[in-house]
């Protein structure tokens, strides 16, 4: 599955922008993304979204099997 990483995470703990693992649900891809990055899972659920096939996913139980893409972007917040 390609995992796209979007500014700041790209550069802030990747230094790519794309990845290419096979997580089985987002709380699972978090578990990858620290193993490669130290620090990321912590800051996960305060600063992070997931996009799943263009849809952002609130859910990080639901299984990734068919997906195809799963976009890694900040947060906005706003006011």
């Amino acid at each position: 599955m390609r995992i796209v990483v979007m500014a700041p995470f790209d550069k802030e703990f990747f230094g790519t922008g794309r990845l290419d693992l096979a997580p089985r649900n987002l709380f699972d891809l978090v578990g990858k993304l620290d193993a490669l990055a130290p620090g990321f899972a912590a800051i996960a659920q305060p600063r992070v979204h997931f996009a799943v096939d263009g849809v952002l996913e609130t859910d990080w139980t639901r299984p990734l099997a068919e997906a195809a893409e799963v976009i890694v972007l900040p947060r906005v917040g706003g006011g």
